[in-house]
This record gives structure tokens, C-alpha cells and sequence, in this order.
């Protein structure tokens, strides 16, 4: 579509492709049982009885095709958005562009393919935008790509990590967000109320790259210069950006460090105490009215929850404004990609499990749930679990379930810097009332700070590990993803 001058129609392809996956990793059901959900019994039985004798043939499957997108929650995913679409939903999320970023290979240079809220759709040719023989890249790759390992307590994510993220960062300046950043947004109308905000749908392994970490020459990060969003596709994008705002509240559910010990088999999580100290303090600090659950900061279960998945799932479909529209879940998140079903999950109270395929159910029967604002404080909740396309995560789980925004996370975050972090994104969401992408932009910020001002509200037990905590370190502040409105 590209070399044919086309790139509304590559917009297009990109997006189909991206649409594909998505609607396969949200589907989690069987056909036969989601027809019967779909009200078509008789069509479910003709379909079980087809199936011993092989293929039921091109018009059983039409029918049954049809069926199913009339009535998927989310077949919507399998239709790509217009230009036009796309330009009504930057403008209700109050961004400049969506890009696509697709990496090139040997001689085919990558690309940044552009829908931007005013103007024709575009592209920006990304000769450097190659993964294969840059060993920087491949060597940050490798060190991010370990998914199931826990980290030791208060450990943070490895020198290993952090070592190659500072070779990383100048490479994604190089390779896209400079070129996007340098050329593409000076063409624009810089906005009076805001910085230039970028909405990026990152292709395979570029999923992995923080993006708003990449430092031109003289230091400075993008997100210093740029705010910077996640999409999984546009089609998420423009669903997201339609639903109604949803008010920031006093109250919801704030799960703090919950005790993973199996009763029957004895094992657990290692503990996370900063992630204790965080839960505790931004409740405490910014939403009197929510319920805690989990362990506080005496390593104590509260009486108020254990920190149990039925307690998640019962604050996501439980109706009314007392509940909130916040959830804030400090815990552990692991991603597995190896064996036959790849999955993802978050783990709670009791050795217990809440996945995301179980996120998308529990929250897709429950659409009058208005879910403004998920924090995943957990590690890597953004990663796919699947390997052909880095799509589908708990993170994107929230938001096909219809969460308004989403923050997720890329590695194994830090514990003690991810507090601070997570407290300061808090404070300018509730104390300043900005939106939560400007939110974990000026978190960010603050964190890079050499000078910060620490407010009068962090607590004691945050403000004493500041001294010996990095907060400038990469890796303790660009993890953190926002996707959503």
C-alpha cells in the first residue's frame, strides 16, 4: 500500500491484521457454546453434529460466521475503522495522531504510518526502525524476555536490564521517535494546553520498546518533549475513545500485596512490602472511600478483603457509584508464553488466579459496569502471551472488558521505585486533576527531576527510601504504559 502512495490503505491492512489477533485472543469460547450464547441452539447442534465428519462444509460455516459477528461482543474488533473514525476518536481523547510503527527488514526500511486528527492520512519512512543485527536491541529483548520468574523480594529488575536499556534508549530516538517527534509533530500546530500527544500502535517485538524512553543526543527523553499513549489497534482505540467518561471518584478498590500462600501446597509469592507501604498510602492519601484489600503495611491481611480474586471479580460487575470506578491492584502479574495455550494472570490472595481470558468474561457480563481507571501495578501486565503478535495482555484485557484507561507495565518493575512512582501518579490524577495519561507523564517527570518537590501528603515510609532509590534509573520509570482515553 505504501509504495503504491496508499496509506489510508495501509491503515487498513495494519489494523485487519491486528484486528485478527485480537478477536482470536478475546474469543476465548468454544464456536458450539458461543452460539448457544448467541440465542442459535439449533444451529449449535447442527454444528457438533457436523464436526465428526470433518469439514462441515462452506455454507454451514457461513452461516455459522454470520451468526457469531452479529452477536460477539467483540466482532466489532474485526472491522477496521475509517480515517474519518479514527480522526473522531483522537479528537475525544484529546491527542494528535495515531502511528502505526512497523519494523523493516534487510533492505525494506520500517515505517511510521500516521492517521493524524487533522489532515489526510500519512507515513514517515524509518530506515534505522530494524531489529535484525542491532545488538542492543536484541540484547535488551533477551534480558526483557524472561516472563515467568519471580523477582526476589525488594529486588530490583537486574543490572543486566538496566544496562541495556541505556544503549536501547538511544537507538528508539534514532530509529523512530526522533524522526516523529523532530519531523512529523513540528509540522503540526503545537496545542496551548498541552504537550503533543502521540497514540502508538507498535508492531511484534516493537510492543517491547519504551518508547518514552528514547533519549535524543543531548538527554533528554521523548517524554519529556511528547506525551506518549499505547493502542493494541485503532479499532481499540475508537471503541475506548466512544465510551462515555467515566468520573473520578473517592472510592473503589485498592488490592495491596495479598498473601499468595496455597493452603494446600504451602506456596507462595515472594512478598512485596514496598508494594504494601504503596497500596496503603495512596488509599489513605487519595481515596478515603475505597475498600483495601490485602495485607497493610504491618504484613497483616486486612479484615476488609484478603486480596481474593472473587473479591476482584465481585468490584468489577457489582453496580452502582459506592463502588468506585478506581482499581488499583499492587500484586504480582506473570505472563506465560511456552505450551499449548499461552495465558496470562494476575495472582491474589490464597495461590489464587485471575487471567485475563477470565477478565474479558466477568467483565464483558457486566456492560453497565462504568470502569474508569485500572492501575497494574504488577509485573509485566502490557507483555503479550502470545508470541505472533504482541497484542493481547492483561492490560489489554481490562480494556476489551470496557475499562476507560489502563496503566500496565513492560518488566519487572522495581518494587521500591514502582511506590514512588505509583504515589506521585496518583497525586496529579486526584490532587491536580489531571487526566491519567497527563497523570503518569508528570509522574515520569517528577521522577527525572534532579530538584523534585515531594508533597506534603507522601507518607514517611515512601519518603525514606528516596535517598537510595534511582528514580532517575530507566528502569524505574518507563515501564509504566497508559493505554485508553
Amino acid at each position: 500500500c505504501l509504495v503504491a502512495g496508499d496509506p489510508a490503505g495501509a491503515l487498513t491492512a495494519l489494523d485487519s491484521g491486528r484486528g485478527l489477533a485480537l478477536y482470536a485472543a478475546t474469543e476465548t469460547r468454544d464456536i458450539a457454546d458461543r452460539l448457544v450464547l448467541a440465542g442459535a441452539e439449533g444451529l449449535a447442534a447442527r454444528w457438533r453434529a457436523a464436526l465428526p465428519g470433518g469439514d462441515p462444509g462452506p455454507d454451514l460455516r457461513r452461516e455459522v460466521l454470520d451468526t457469531l459477528l452479529a452477536h460477539a461482543p467483540s466482532a466489532g474488533l474485526l472491522d477496521p475503522p475509517g480515517h474519518a473514525e479514527i480522526q473522531q476518536a483522537l479528537k475525544d481523547i484529546d491527542a494528535d495522531a495515531l502511528v502505526y510503527l512497523v519494523a523493516g527488514a534487510g533492505s525494506i526500511p520500517g515505517n511510521a504510518v500516521i492517521a493524524a486528527a487533522d489532515g489526510p492520512p500519512s507515513y514517515l519512512a524509518l530506515p534505522y526502525l530494524v531489529l535484525d543485527g542491532e545488538v542492543g536491541v536484541e540484547r535488551y529483548l533477551a534480558t526483557a524476555a524472561p516472563r515467568d520468574a519471580a523477582m526476589a523480594p525488594g529486588a530490583d529488575t537486574g543490572v543486566e536490564l538496566a544496562d541495556s536499556l541505556e544503549t536501547l534508549c538511544g537507538w528508539a530516538w534514532h530509529a523512530a521517535m526522533g524522526p516523529l517527534i523532530e519531523t512529523f509533530l513540528r509540522r503540526l500546530p503545537r496545542p496551548a494546553h498541552r504537550p503533543y500527544r502521540l497514540v502508538l500502535v507498535p508492531m511484534g517485538d516493537l510492543a517491547r520498546i519504551p518508547w518514552q524512553a528514547a533519549r535524543r543526543p543531548d538527554g533528554r527523553y521523548a517524554v519529556e518533549l511528547a506525551a506518549i499513549s499505547q493502542a493494541a489497534s485503532a479499532r481499540m482505540l475508537c471503541r475506548s475513545a466512544a465510551l462515555p467518561e467515566v468520573a473520578p471518584t473517592p472510592t473503589g478498590l485498592v488490592v495491596g500485596d495479598p498473601d499468595t500462600t496455597d493452603p494446600e501446597t504451602g506456596r507462595h509469592e515472594v512478598d512485596l512490602v514496598a508494594a504494601r507501604l504503596e497500596a496503603y498510602a495512596i488509599r489513605q492519601a487519595f481515596y478515603p472511600g475505597a475498600r483495601f484489600v490485602g495485607r497493610g503495611p504491618d504484613g497483616a491481611s486486612r479484615t476488609s478483603g484478603a486480596g481474593t480474586a472473587a473479591e476482584v471479580r465481585e468490584w468489577l460487575t457489582a453496580a452502582g457509584p459506592v463502588r468506585g470506578s478506581m482499581l488499583h491492584l499492587a500484586c504480582h502479574g506473570y505472563v506465560r508464553t511456552e505450551g499449548d495455550r499461552p495465558g496470562a494472570h494476575l495472582a491474589l490472595a490464597g495461590g489464587e488466579r485471575l487471567t485475563a481470558e477470565e477478565l474479558v468474561a466477568v467483565m464483558g457480563a457486566a456492560p453497565e459496569r462504568a470502569v474508569g481507571l485500572v492501575v497494574l501495578a504488577a509485573c509485566r501486565t502490557g507483555l503479550s502471551m502470545n508470541g505472533y503478535d504482541e497484542a493481547y495482555s492483561l492490560g489489554t484485557a481490562f480494556l476489551a472488558g470496557g475499562a476507560r484507561s489502563v496503566l500496565s507495565t513492560q518488566w519487572s518493575i522495581p518494587d521500591r521505585a514502582t511506590s514512588v512512582l505509583m504515589f506521585m501518579f496518583h497525586h496529579y490524577l486526584r490532587s491536580e486533576r489531571r487526566p491519567a495519561w497527563a497523570a503518569l507523564r508528570q509522574a515520569q517527570l517528577w521522577m527525572l527531576e534532579p530538584d523534585r518537590a515531594i508533597p506534603d501528603g507522601m507518607p514517611a515510609t515512601l519518603r525514606a527510601g528516596l535517598s537510595t532509590t534511582g528514580l532517575r534509573d530507566v528502569v524505574a520509570w518507563a515501564g509504566f504504559i497508559h493505554w485508553g482515553q
